[in-house]
């Protein structure tokens, strides 16, 4: 370190009492603020807020709800763990989590991923939702914005399925238990008709609440001892009748729930998978459907249908007609179309309890008529002929088989048609273009994309089917979610189009997103030289760009451009730009096409070559997960360009990247420009849990590198990576925890962190050196601080993130900002609904106060601080 360099890190006792006195916050304040952290609940502050942007959705959703009576307000919880909650009918989101409650894992944040909703028909704002985390019952006095848990423990260790209110009287709830809405993991083989999920705890658990949820009674009479509920009713004229769809069958109770009854006049089968009603109030008719699970049954080398399908009461449950239409496909039609074979072999071995190969030789011929077991149903609002059903498939799908994912009838269950279309297969003079329109099928594709815009017609059937299919409450909205898209129908499923996205400019691909995304992000990766560009790395979803252009289409909005490397999708591992030659880009790929290469463009991004390979091919097991290997903190040698490096982590998972990496752990080098790699681990620990690598800031052939765990901790590097040497400094913050981040800024201080998922209160937090490594100083006290970052433009603007850690309950994990040097700090999780889950962060480096998260399934987000520092000369 210079000279000029210390001195500039001397501060003189009047300037620090100075600082103190101006932040209002002392020496003694400051270590009770950190004290706090570890055994309380501590707010965050409220005038920074994170904006979430990136593309709309982009994820799979399985969990969708309308409120019953407001026709604006949408819940959803996709897969990658948020909550989020619309009051404009879907155009916008924000999170419904608690940010600043302990990590999700508790059960404190709100609802995960929801199960059920439903809200009193008297006053709108008060309202019950479960998830299927089994923690329980949540609690809503404002509409769903906030959620609190009950947390009564007649639920402890119990799935709540299904909840539903009394719509004459809100004093009165009940609740269903069972996993029956877990809709992609509860199977039904003929070995486990009833259900492959069988939660002891959580059978034959009907409950009701008569005093808003206050206290809450088991009935269950009546029901078969294995019950697992899938939707409840109450009937909107008499409160005394409800009627229950279950894994064992129909039930209805006329007393309350007190007893039950089975009701079987005109099923053939008693498992139900899926119930909806309409009600009309001039003529008191109710209108009950049902979807029995469809059973298939073998003649010959084929398959046929068996028992189960759609059926229909209007009596209110005692009797009931079954609806088949023209439900059944003829499967022959596809038995050249080798996607579709594999989907419908796939699914009936797995019925069928056999070995894919083995169905095939022993089931060889497609059936002539088979009904596909859809997974939910709705109604129309204004219409009980108006039906709907979905089919939710997948690559991986056990339930379900291609093609078609919404169905739809007009005349109550008589005439089908598939209501969305996407694909080659719907265009004129495709080879089931007539199979099609002889069954009176609308034809021609009708969804409309923005974002992934080449999905209409990137296949000749879809890849995966639609996970639900619901109406608003007054009928002008219909809600599906198709893949990773979700998409709204204004005119009851004539067309859909995509309202997720809106774009900055008309036929870019600039977007801003509505705030509900469901995408891993990854890294952030900025160069000095370039202004007003933050590249963001993402899961699934490639790369994208930061631009200025968001405010075009709301006040605030960050607008951010869509990057493609490929044709086929691809999640970006790490992103690197180099030194002295901006038009030259580098990619790094984790998981899909491209995974374990390294891509280069010499045209500013425009196209891609393969370069290198990073990681050689790793295998891939079916049904096992992402199965990535995370290629991090690429960096290129500033004075010799051919000097790559990154590392790969290997407890991954415990830092919110999307899965642990499989192979690869440890530091990789390149010393012919990215061409040819090898691993750079002698001297390293066995673990190799790699965490960071970065050049010491005077000298590039110095690198230090980051090993989490026990036997890691701060390794140092003389000769580019050949070997590496513990700093011995750092051992007592070390430990067998291990150290997270190294970060070097502008005026010469050196920055570390460390802690863990399950280390001790007082172990973690960051470390400042401003006398090259040789002391370190803690300023900041947290048992899990991952990264550490400072501005560009002023070093005393320190952004850290913390991660969920046991000993402390998960308490209070997430941003904390410092303005001063380290010398205190405000926590800044307002916004962010997984502010618990954050996996890189960044500072903007040419616009001050702007601060970006990258999360582990709800991309990126970027908060504006009201009052930011300055920019100082260094």
């Amino acid at each position: 370190m210079s000279p000029k360099s210390i001195v500039h890190n001397i501060v003189p006792l009047a300037l620090f009492l100075m600082v103190m006195a101006a932040s209002g916050q002392t020496a003694q304040e400051n270590k009770a603020f950190f004290k706090r952290l570890k055994t309380e609940k501590v707010a965050s502050d409220s005038t920074v807020v994170w904006k979430q942007f990136g593309p709309g959705m982009s994820g799979n959703n399985k969990c969708a709800f309308w409120h019953p009576t407001d026709p604006n307000a949408l819940y959803i919880s996709p897969n990658m763990g948020n909550s989020y909650v619309s009051f404009d009918k879907g155009k916008t989101y924000n999170t419904m989590l608690d940010e600043d409650a302990s990590g999700y894992k508790q059960g404190e944040r709100g609802p995960m991923q929801l199960f059920s909703i439903d809200f009193s028909h008297q006053n709108p704002d008060f309202g019950f939702s479960s998830d299927d985390k089994n923690k329980g019952i949540f609690i809503t006095h404002d509409r769903g914005e906030s959620w609190q848990n009950l947390n009564h423990p007649i639920f402890d260790g119990k799935y709540v399925s299904c909840v539903t209110v009394d719509p004459k009287d809100d004093n009165i709830w009940y609740a269903g238990g069972g996993e029956m809405r877990h809709l992609g993991r509860m199977l039904f083989p003929n070995t486990k008709p009833h259900g492959s999920k069988e939660h002891e705890p959580s059978l034959n658990k009907l409950w009701k609440s008569m005093d808003k949820g206050k206290n809450w009674v088991l009935l269950n009479k009546g029901l078969h001892p294995k019950t697992q509920f899938e939707t409840l009713i109450v009937d909107p004229k008499d409160s005394n009748t409800i009627y229950a769809s279950t894994n064992y069958g129909f039930y209805k109770s006329t007393n309350g729930g007190k007893n039950w009854s089975q009701k079987t006049k005109g099923f053939d089968y008693d498992v139900m998978r899926a119930m909806t009603h309409h009600y009309n109030k001039k003529t008191d008719v109710l209108t009950l459907y049902v979807i029995s699970n469809p059973m298939w049954k073998a003649v010959g080398n084929t398959l046929t249908d068996d028992k189960g399908g759609i059926f229909k009461s209007t009596d209110r449950g005692e009797s009931w007609e079954k609806l088949k239409g023209n439900l059944p496909l003829d499967m022959r039609q596809f038995q050249k179309n080798a996607d579709i074979k594999k989907s419908y072999m796939h699914c009936a071995a797995y019925v069928f309890d056999m070995k894919d190969n083995d169905f095939r030789k022993e089931f060889s011929e497609m059936p002539s008529a088979i009904t596909i077991r859809f997974n939910t149903i709705a109604v129309d609002p204004n219409d009980p002929d108006n039906i709907y059903l979905n089919n939710e498939y997948s690559n991986a799908s056990r339930n379900n088989f291609k093609p078609g994912q919404i169905w739809r009838s007009k005349d109550g269950g008589k005439n089908w048609h598939i209501a969305l279309r996407n694909g080659k297969a719907w265009k004129t003079g495709s080879k089931d273009y007539k199979y099609w329109e002889e069954r009176g099928n609308p034809m021609e594709t009708n969804i409309s994309l923005r974002y992934l815009k080449d999905w209409v017609d990137r296949d000749f059937y879809e890849r995966k089917g639609s996970n639900f299919v619901r109406w608003n409450a007054d009928g002008s909205a219909l809600h599906t979610q198709m893949a990773k898209i979700s998409l709204m129908s204004y005119d009851k499923g004539e067309t859909w189009v995509d309202i997720d996205d809106e774009y900055t400019t008309p036929g870019t691909e600039s977007y801003v997103g509505a705030g509900n995304s469901n995408l891993p992000g990854h890294g952030f990766y900025q160069h000095p030289n370039i202004k007003n560009k933050v590249f963001c790395m993402a899961g699934e979803n490639s790369l994208w760009i930061t631009n200025e252009e968001g405010s075009q289409v709301r006040f605030g909005a960050q607008g951010a451009e869509s990057h493609n490397f490929l044709d086929h999708e691809t999640s970006l591992s790490w992103y690197a730009i180099h030194p002295k030659d901006t038009l030259v880009h580098y990619a790094l790929f984790f998981r899909q096409a491209a995974k374990g290469k390294l891509l280069k463009s010499v045209d500013n991004g425009k196209t891609w070559k393969e370069h290198g390979i990073a990681i050689p091919k790793w295998e891939i097991k079916a049904h096992s997960g992402d199965q990535s290997v995370h290629q991090n903190h690429l960096i290129i040698d500033p004075k010799n360009p051919d000097n790559m490096y990154f590392v790969v982590p290997k407890n991954s998972i415990d830092m919110e990247w999307v899965g642990n990496s499989v192979t690869g752990f440890g530091v990789h080098k390149s010393h012919d420009g990215g061409k040819t790699w090898q691993e750079a681990n002698t001297g390293l620990p066995d673990s190799r849990d790699a965490t960071k690598i970065a050049f010491d800031p005077q000298d590039p052939n110095i690198l230090y590198a980051t090993i989490q765990n026990k036997n890691g901790g701060l390794f140092k590097s003389f000769n580019n990576g050949t070997s590496w040497v513990k700093v011995t400094s750092s051992e007592n913050i070390s430990g067998n925890q291990g150290i997270n981040d190294i970060h070097f800024s502008r005026d010469g201080k050196a920055y570390i962190t460390a802690g863990t998922k399950r280390g001790k209160t007082n172990d973690g937090g960051v470390w400042v050196s401003d006398d090259n490594l040789r002391t370190w100083k803690r300023i900041f006290d947290y048992p899990w601080t991952n990264r550490i970052e400072t501005a560009y433009y002023n070093p005393n603007t320190i952004l850290v993130s913390t991660l969920s850690n046991v000993s402390i309950d998960s308490k209070n994990a997430g941003t904390y900002l410092s303005q001063d040097g380290g010398t205190t700090w405000t926590k800044i999780n307002k916004g962010n609904g997984q502010s618990d889950r954050i996996n890189d962060i960044a500072i903007d480096n040419y616009n001050p106060g702007k601060f970006y998260t990258s999360t582990r399934g709800s991309g990126w987000y970027v908060t504006q601080h009201p009052k930011p520092n300055k920019p100082i000369k260094l």
